[in-house]
């Protein structure tokens, strides 16, 4: 059982504690071709040279001696011999040079130039040798990487398993669809938090709805087979809000009752175990639209980069183009964009809105009042 913490832990002791609570997760083989942003479980080391072999890095004929040249087929020239070569392909054993074919004039098989030299050969090993490292546990794959690994002799490759989070809205007022009345607002979390996770290397459930009651919620939760699950909304202290009643029914426990940040406060972190008896982290996220997202990158992204094997992920230190108020004694977290290492707020950040971090790269992470030029940390959301 992780140690439990008392409320309105700082902010940056939450993040820790997000991050070492959980396991590093298991790993699983996968073809390339299905290894676009899932996560290196390896050190993927290149299996051959690249290039394999000495290669030409233009259209044009590989000679050997000073020329003229006798043209030829094959893999093997002599002197004042000549093979036709096109751009990545192998040289011919006795290849001495590169002549580049709008530098050279051929009749019937006779090939004459002033222009051979050596510096349209790629040597073998010079991109990559054998044996060395490209890719480490916890990187994130992409097209290029994926590219390379394949050019130097992998087909398939270790990758961290994605971990199962089900996500639960709870609200008797929530719309799926449609426009908002009076009596019933649009759910505007079941659709991006799924995306958000994504995003994150998880794989994500099917969003469930639930009602407002704690023994709905008791149930689902107990029920789940996910390795994270995620309530929105009930976190607060109204009758409407059953979180921790919810955990309590289900036998579980709250390890953290509120954060010391603002937006996101009253995020909740619990544990139960299920009806086979898996232990399963349970976060609370506010209902709140910006708070909801702030809890997600306090508490869930640091546990996915550990079951992911990646480190916390860290602040990036950056120059604020404004004057940025303090959280009085709690961590504020700010949304806005960076252009060339300045940091500019969004407008429209308050805790219900959406408006400012639909226009955000990430959050201004603030201890105290800022002054335009002064240096803040900031917190990239994931891409």
């Amino acid at each position: 059982m992780v140690t439990a913490h008392t409320p309105e832990q700082s902010w940056e002791q939450v993040r820790q504690f997000a991050h070492s609570c959980v396991h590093i997760g298991e790993i699983e083989v996968i073809p390339l071709e299905s290894g676009d942003k899932r996560i290196c479980g390896e050190n993927a080391i290149a299996l051959t040279n690249l290039p394999f072999a000495d290669s030409s890095s233009m259209d044009g004929w590989a000679v050997n001696g000073d020329g003229p040249w006798t043209l030829i087929e094959g893999q093997q020239i002599e002197r004042n011999q000549a093979s036709v070569v096109t751009t990545g392909s192998a040289l011919p054993v006795g290849a001495q040079a590169i002549v580049r074919t709008e530098n050279a004039t051929l009749a019937k098989d006779q090939l004459t130039s002033s222009s051979a030299t050596t510096e349209d050969i790629r040597k073998a090993g010079e991109e990559c040798p054998i044996g060395q490292n490209l890719c480490a546990p916890g990187a994130i794959l992409n097209p290029a990487l994926i590219g390379l690994l394949a050019a130097t002799g992998h087909d398939q490759l270790k990758v961290f398993e994605q971990p199962l989070v089900q996500i639960i809205i709870t609200g008797d007022e929530l719309l799926t669809n449609g426009l908002p009345t009076r009596e019933r607002v649009r759910d505007s979390l079941g659709i991006q938090i799924p995306m958000w996770l994504t995003r994150m290397g998880a794989q994500v459930l099917p969003v469930l709805y639930r009602r407002d009651q704690a023994t709905d919620i008791s149930e689902t939760l107990a029920g789940s087979q996910a390795d994270i699950v995620l309530t929105t909304g009930g976190t607060a202290a109204s009758a409407k809000d059953h979180f921790i009643t919810a955990i309590s029914i289900a036998g579980g426990e709250v390890l953290l009752d509120g954060v010391a940040v603002r937006p996101g406060h009253p995020m909740k972190f619990a544990v139960i175990r299920n009806f086979e008896g898996k232990q399963i982290p349970v976060v609370g996220l506010p209902g709140n639209p910006l708070a909801a997202i702030v809890a997600l990158s306090t508490l869930v992204q640091p546990m996915l980069n550990k079951i992911l094997g990646q480190q916390l992920q860290p602040l990036i230190p950056l120059i604020s183009s404004t004057s940025l108020k303090g959280g009085g004694s709690a961590t504020r977290l700010s949304p806005g964009s960076v252009i060339d290492s300045v940091f500019t707020p969004a407008e429209f950040g308050g805790s219900a809105m959406l408006r400012g971090l639909s226009a955000s790269t990430g959050f201004a992470v603030i201890n105290n009042a800022i002054d335009a030029g002064d240096t803040i940390n900031f917190l990239p959301l994931p891409t």
